[in-house]
């Protein structure tokens, strides 16, 4: 029997076969069909409702995120695509390439200035309404009238969806592109015939590139059916072609997005990714992932005290995946994309550094599936305890009271969210739309109110919206330091606004230690605004002691760009130990001196250029070397010195307790057999105490 056939067989034998299914139950069906969507509508503006007479008749989304697809949209709307601020190069710092054009689309027909942020609210809003609409068709198809009406009722009853629908963010419309996909496949399947299901998955990835992933056994059962379907070779070539429209439209964004601004990975993601830490091994990445990882599953199985999903969700969804399998047929398509899609969905955001952050939204999409799988697996649980007809109803009722039960927890959530953005980000940009000078560049950390409400061109210093500074601030101030300081005068911030002290990621504060923090102007509730000072940006460049000879190269540890061109690389010898960066600001002889550094367990290695071939090069070395323990003599000050591969012997990192100290290593002529000279700093001896300093840099002098 062929694939098609064998879909249709099993299709006929379906519970809603026309004739199979008494009136009654098929108006309670109809009933369930507008019921449930009207519900989740008003549980959606219910939470719309409070929020807006929390913040005293204005509504406030629950994360900063919002202000930025907004700005992005306001941006398309007036015809300069993706460019954040006026005159900016396109950028990527919007999670949703598709949802920043629906805005932007808004916003061209008239939606301007303070009906944006509504509008966007609304549209998710509505396609809440529509996702737990979708649930109810779904589950009705591959489960019967009962599982999909209870599993639509707890989808428009979720908390944090709920929280996704009302934040303007693009929750909702991606687990709506997620529903939708599998109804229309369920519906095509049969026929073998795929017309809108690839436009689904395509705009599904647009919308959440986790989504593509969520659906990517998709494109390839289209493809597997449509090439043994049809009379001829061109029919079914044409129709695999068509089944593949996803990967086409997912590879067109990220040749345009690499076209457009040098990197195909979204801002978003060099920002946030592990795979963007600087020395990340194998075994690090694996582990950090499996920690997000493992936390989903504490979330998905409702044990915890998130009431992200009732108690036992996770095992009974995993049963209604089985149960879904079992049953073959179209069945077995939706059971399989679910299973699988989740697992791979779970295990590419776990990848993420802010997996867990903003009240989990990045798995929120994934949610009205994930229900959907967990009230057939309750219900296939009531029937097994064969204790009466209506034991899974019972059961499903109980499902429904934890869900129901768990709302006034996440209005609370959406509430103290929106609280905080308003008293800092909202605040922000009142403020500086009235205090700060015309066109003034304000760097700041949450970029999003600041530049939509503020009204003032901004650099966004974790490098969303920014391009190029994402991948240095993960790697520390330094390196941030030297990025900004790389930048024309023109683009560098006239003023930070930082938060005073961030628990974890990107620690801003530190630029403080950089002296680009001028005077404080105004102060927030952990956030303070200072006027910019970059008179000190050059004064690291030389050494501070004197020298006689030409300095022929400038290793400037700490700037990628330098790091880049020199080779300089450090190989640590800490399992989990990441190499960051600092900016350090050292008083010299009356006078102030900043300079980058990189923290170095391990070996560090580099290459100078541009030297005269047999003649002396006195490298002058700077480090921090005060040692783990002041005062104490330790074998990690102490570095054996290669050049080329010869060994120079011991060098001596001279303690300064001030900040730095500088010394020469000298490597004799005969060494110097080129224009090039790669050097290693190593160990004394293997498995003896490795070195630990913070490297500043190298001057090769001749």
């Amino acid at each position: 029997m062929s694939v098609t056939n064998d879909l249709v067989e099993h299709e006929l034998s379906e519970p809603t076969r026309r004739g199979e299914v008494p009136a009654p139950r098929r108006r309670s069906d109809r009933i369930a069909l507008w019921a449930v969507p009207l519900l989740a509508a008003v549980a959606g503006l219910g939470f719309v409702l409070v929020n807006v007479h929390y913040n005293g008749g204005f509504y406030i989304p629950p994360l900063d995120d919002t202000y930025i697809h907004l700005q992005y949209a306001k941006q398309i709307g007036q015809g300069q695509f993706l460019q954040y601020n006026d005159g900016d190069p396109i950028s990527t710092g919007a999670s949703s390439l598709l949802y920043v054009l629906v805005l932007g689309a808004l916003h061209f027909v008239g939606l301007h200035g303070s009906a944006l942020l509504p509008a966007a609210v609304l549209l998710g809003v509505v396609c809440h309404a529509l996702t737990a609409g979708g649930v109810v068709l779904l589950g009705r198809r591959v489960a019967g009238p009962v599982a999909g009406a209870w599993a639509g009722g707890l989808v428009a009853l979720s908390g944090p969806l709920l929280w996704g629908a009302t934040s303007g963010m693009e929750v909702s419309a991606t687990a709506l592109l997620l529903v939708a996909t599998l109804v229309l496949l369920v519906r095509e399947a049969p026929s073998g015939v795929f017309r809108f299901t690839p436009v689904l998955v395509a705009l599904a990835a647009l919308c959440r590139m986790e989504a593509l992933v969520f659906l990517v056994l998709v494109p390839a059962l289209m493809m597997s059916v449509s090439a043994r379907r049809g009379r001829d070779l061109g029919t079914r070539i044409a129709g695999t072609a068509w089944c593949a429209l996803p990967f086409a439209v997912v590879g067109a964004q990220l040749v345009f997005y690499l076209i457009a601004t040098g990197h195909s990975s979204p801002n978003g993601s060099q920002a946030k990714s592990h795979l963007s830490m600087p020395n990340l091994s194998l075994g690090e990445l694996a582990g950090k992932t499996a920690d997000n990882f493992s936390a989903f599953m504490e979330i998905l199985a409702g044990l915890n005290r998130q009431d992200f999903a009732f108690p036992g969700a996770l095992l009974l969804a995993a049963l209604g995946v089985a149960v879904l399998v079992r049953d073959g047929g179209t069945r077995s398509w939706v059971g399989w994309v679910i299973g699988i899609g989740t697992v791979l969905a779970l295990g590419a955001i776990s990848t993420m550094g802010t997996a867990l952050w903003q009240q989990v939204r990045y798995l929120q999409p994934f949610l009205p599936l994930f229900v959907l799988a967990a009230v057939i697996g309750l219900v296939e649980v009531g029937k097994r305890l064969r204790l009466g007809e209506k034991t899974p109803v019972v059961l499903l009722a109980v499902a429904g009271l934890f869900t129901a039960l768990s709302v006034p927890t996440w209005v609370h959530n959406t509430v103290q969210d929106s609280g905080g953005i308003r008293e800092r980000v909202v605040a922000l940009a009142a403020w500086t739309k009235g205090n700060l000078p015309e066109g003034a560049r304000l760097g700041v950390h949450d970029v999003g109110a600041a530049a939509y409400l503020g009204g003032h061109p901004t650099v966004d210093l974790v490098g969303l919206t920014t391009n190029g500074l994402a991948e240095p601030a993960l790697h520390g101030m330094g390196a941030l330091y030297e990025e900004l300081r790389a930048m024309s005068p023109d683009d560098r911030p006239d003023y930070i606004a930082i938060y005073d002290r961030m628990p974890s990621g990107v620690q801003l504060e530190h630029l403080a230690d950089a002296g680009v923090l001028g005077a404080p102007v105004l102060s927030l509730p952990v956030m303070t605004v200072y006027k910019a000072d970059w008179s000190l940006i050059d004064t690291g460049d030389v050494p501070i002691r004197p020298i006689s000879g030409v300095i022929r190269d400038h290793v400037n540890v700490g700037s990628r760009d330098s790091e880049a061109d020199h080779d300089h690389v450090v190989s640590t010898a800490r399992a989990g130990f990441q190499p960051l960066t600092e900016a350090r600001t050292l008083e010299v002889g009356g006078r102030e001196v900043v300079d980058s550094a990189r923290h170095v367990i391990g070996e560090e290695e580099f290459t100078l250029h541009g030297l005269v071939p047999g003649r002396e090069v006195r490298l002058i070395a700077r480090h921090d070397s005060t040692g783990p323990k002041p005062g104490l003599y330790t074998g990690a000050r102490d570095v054996r010195v290669f050049a080329d591969g010869a060994d120079l012997g011991k060098h001596w990192l001279k303690p300064e307790t001030k900040g730095w100290s500088e010394t020469v290593i000298r490597i004799p002529a005969e060494h110097v057999t080129g224009t090039e000279l790669t050097v290693r700093m190593a160990a004394m001896t293997s498995f003896g105490p490795s070195p630990d300093y913070k490297s500043f840099g190298y001057w090769a002098v001749q």
